[in-house]
């Protein structure tokens, strides 16, 4: 499964697979730049903590065994990027940053 979601400045992308993948990734729209953001702090503390009270997070995917846990953490994720709210006002200065950083 995957679904995209629209942003102000970024767009996103929330992948889950039966084999346990899971992954947000999300693409800046003033440059095309993409990058995998299941690892950011933010997305650790918001959305997947909540689901899984356990992290295993392996470089910018979580591999997930319970089918079950890992389709709620997939609805949720969508969910929570839906809020725009919480999106424009905190989580997209989150990934500016943090892209800032990696320049």
């Amino acid at each position: 499964m995957k679904q995209y979601l629209k942003g102000n400045r970024y767009d996103y992308a929330v992948e889950y697979s039966d084999n346990g993948y899971f992954e947000i990734s999300t693409t800046r729209k003033k440059d095309g730049r993409k990058s995998a953001i299941t690892n950011l702090n933010t997305i650790i503390g918001e959305i997947i903590d909540p689901i899984l009270n356990t992290i295993y997070v392996n470089e910018s995917y979580l591999y997930i065994k319970n089918k079950k846990i890992g389709k709620k953490l997939y609805e949720f994720a969508i969910e929570v990027l839906n809020d725009k709210d919480w999106v424009s006002q905190y989580l997209e200065s989150e990934l500016d940053d943090d892209m800032q950083d990696e320049l």
